[in-house]
């Protein structure tokens, strides 16, 4: 599975004051492994402004953060700060006694990104409420993630379920996400978007908008971004997931990302610092620019 790494090198000492006193402590290295649909807001926004304001050298790693999170809890995988997209990757680390607490940091939504290189774009454009059947024409490629390993891959089939109670068409996630639609790793998904590979793909707004891929807006009973609709609504869509051996049912939450120091991170200090740089002014003017919301709801 491709695992994206950059490392960025700190700029000097006297920035280290700037994040206050324990800045001195924080110096070194941190390892954060976060969702891989926050390649680019991580790699290209945060982490080298995290290193340059606390003298830090900072390591990233973005996979599929279910896939991540088993890793870390397995530790087959070793990290300082943990940044999941929902609930369910922090869930995983709760209970392998690695994480404390979870902080909301940013949310998003789901949208119906296209390839601007497909035939089908213009149609997919100007569809409207009825892009369900525009993607379920014969000939269009559509991607998705691996629901076993990625959040992202659970919230497609939680969308399509919500589409087919929101629109009363029944079956939607057999016509657009079975048959030939194609699964691939998240790093690599929207770039095979850009690159014309595939029609499109439901994702999330803030990696749409990070690589500046266009999109269709959904309404709130179907994006998953409204708190108001956990309950009542949201829940109406469910997967049954199996891990060693026991199943059981999951029902979508609204998309906030979440980010946790880790108990075993090598370098605590550090942990505390990078989520509390991601919670600060500057963190959080950064998210805004590369298309995310406030974090929403309380610590988990």
């Amino acid at each position: 599975m491709p695992i994206s790494r950059r490392w960025m090198l700190a700029g000097t000492s006297c920035l280290l004051a700037t994040l206050g006193a324990g800045a001195a402590e924080a110096a070194g290295k941190i390892t954060v492994a976060f969702a891989g649909s926050m390649g680019v807001v991580m790699d290209q926004g945060i982490g080298p402004a995290f290193a340059a304001k606390s003298g830090t050298q900072y390591q990233g790693i973005g996979q599929a953060a279910l896939g991540l999170a088993h890793l870390l809890a397995a530790k087959s995988l070793q990290a300082d700060v943990f940044v999941s997209v929902s609930k369910a990757p922090v869930e995983v680390l709760e209970a392998a006694k690695l994480v404390d607490q979870a902080v909301p940091v940013a949310s998003t939504e789901i949208v119906l990104a296209y390839s601007p290189k497909s035939k089908f774009a213009a149609a997919i454009a100007a569809a409207g409420d009825s892009w369900p059947q525009v993607l379920s024409r014969k000939g269009v490629r559509f991607g998705r993630t691996d629901p076993k390993t990625d959040p992202q891959g659970q919230y497609v089939l939680y969308t399509l379920q919500l589409a087919s109670i929101y629109y009363k068409q029944p079956g939607l996630v057999e016509k657009i996400a079975g048959g030939e639609a194609e699964i691939f790793a998240e790093p690599s998904l929207l770039a095979r978007l850009q690159e014309g590979e595939i029609d499109a793909t439901l994702g999330y707004k803030s990696a749409v908008i990070s690589q500046k891929l266009p999109f269709v807006s959904l309404p709130a009973e179907i994006n998953c971004s409204d708190p108001a609709m956990a309950k009542d609504w949201y829940s109406k869509a469910a997967l049954t997931v199996t891990k060693d051996g026991v199943s059981k049912t999951v029902h979508p939450g609204p998309l906030v990302f979440y980010a946790s120091a880790l108990a075993d991170a090598a370098n605590p200090a550090g942990a505390a610092a990078f989520v509390a740089f991601l919670q600060s002014a500057d963190g959080q003017a950064l998210f805004k620019k590369y298309g995310y919301d406030p974090g929403k709801g309380p610590a988990i």
